[in-house]
């Protein structure tokens, strides 16, 4: 019997686990990259992420680095482990007034916790907050 996890490694499966995943269906995201320890999404612009002034509201970005990162864990730990946030610090850089692009990365994964960065830019490369995720194996 092999206890090998599957590992993320394709956009293919990042959709596919998007996809089945309840909350993610009003959100729409665009799985641009997967590679070993890192995931980009990107979070197209919709009408309702607006708040007054043209501003996306800051909790769209920090559930686009939340679900960037959930993502880029699943290539350390393996897409059926089941893990959960445990910890998530943002820093407003800049405000988003359209699509927005999130490059998560696993800075070290342990047995237990996986900590790592998110970072989110707009299509020019503004960078619009940063993110630290600490995520916990349950």
């Amino acid at each position: 019997m092999n206890d090998t996890p599957l590992r993320l490694e394709t956009i293919e499966q990042a959709e596919k686990v998007l996809n089945e995943s309840p909350f993610v269906a009003i959100w729409n995201y665009q799985v641009k990259t997967v590679s070993p320890g890192m995931v980009e999404l990107i979070l197209p612009a919709r009408p309702h992420f607006y708040r007054p002034g043209g501003i996306i509201q800051g909790g769209c970005l920090m559930t686009l680095a939340d679900t960037a990162f959930w993502l880029a864990a699943m290539t350390s730990v393996g897409i059926d482990t089941p893990i959960v946030t445990l910890e998530m610090k943002t820093n407003f850089l800049s405000s988003a007034k359209s699509d927005i692009c999130c490059r998560a990365e696993v800075m070290k994964s342990g047995r237990r916790v996986i900590y790592g960065t998110a970072v989110i830019n707009d299509p020019s490369g503004q960078l619009l907050s940063h993110h630290t995720l600490t995520y916990l194996v349950v």
